[in-house]
């Protein structure tokens, strides 16, 4: 059920689900929320228990003003482990989840087991959001700038098809809800990569100890992860593993769950250390 923690100072939302170990914590995108997970989070908790908290900014977790870095999130989330997990876990994150998971594994290793990283755009290793991606950077700008006009969800549900129809369409009908949720802040530090001030992909793919998975969507599809990328950060990491989902889009837990969780499985019962 729906539960508050504190971390940090700031009021974290979160779920728990299933009751199996390790526990698993999932980490969703930048304006996603717990809920992102719904298709995907019975298929994991018939195994383990599941922790699914709202970064801090989105949700219903707290905002904090202009502390929207990787970084940030990642130390929430490493308090979050500590306090309400409690034990050593393995961490799946989703895009921008997916970079919050890979610089918790390299900040906390003795609480991350193993971690699974879908479709992060790893790409921010070499390159900012707005040279690395034209349409992620207006995605994420275009909201911004709606969101200084309304945070009304009714106006934005309307506003959104107008003002940005193809991002729109490439979401899920929860897409104005999570807007009016969301601290602006968040898609400001976005747009302008500033989420990545202090944080080094290839250093924190280095410092990672643990079991680390790869999966990566279909770039022909909507897929975020390169295959130069990947490639880069798998030399990078001690026990890398990398799965490619032919045909499948950027959110691969929503459009396919089954196959993530045979993925994960596999994976999973593959490990040694």
């Amino acid at each position: 059920g729906p539960m508050i923690c504190a971390v940090n100072g700031v009021s974290l939302y979160y779920e728990v689900a299933g009751v199996g170990k390790p526990p698993f914590v999932l980490l969703h995108g930048t304006t996603g929320r717990s809920d992102s997970f719904a298709t995907f989070t019975p298929l994991l908790a018939a195994q383990h228990q599941v922790y699914l908290p709202d970064l801090r900014g989105h949700g219903r977790s707290g905002h904090v003003a202009g502390g929207y870095r990787v970084l940030d999130f990642a130390a929430d989330i490493e308090q979050f482990i500590r306090e309400v997990v409690g034990e050593p876990c393995f961490v799946l994150g989703h895009s921008l989840g997916g970079l919050v998971a890979l610089a918790l594994g390299s900040m906390a290793p003795r609480w991350i087991n193993g971690l699974v990283i879908e479709d992060a755009p790893l790409w921010l290793r070499r390159t900012t959001v707005q040279a690395g991606s034209q349409r992620a950077y207006d995605n994420f700008k275009g909201q911004y700038e709606l969101l200084l006009e309304s945070q009304d969800e009714a106006t934005l549900a309307e506003l959104l098809p107008q003002r940005l129809p193809a991002a729109t369409a490439r979401e899920d009908p929860t897409l104005a809800g999570r807007l009016a949720q969301l601290d602006p802040d968040v898609l400001r530090m976005s747009f302008d990569s500033s989420l990545m001030d202090g944080f080094d992909i290839d250093a924190a793919a280095a410092k990672v100890r643990c079991p680390t998975l790869l999966v990566q969507a279909d770039p022909t599809a909507g897929g975020s992860l390169t295959d130069a990328d990947a490639a880069a950060v798998l030399a990078l990491l001690a026990q890398g593993s990398h799965q490619f989902v032919a045909g499948a889009g950027h959110n691969i837990h929503q459009e396919r769950p089954a196959t993530l969780i045979a993925i994960i499985g596999h994976w999973a019962a593959n490990l040694t250390g």
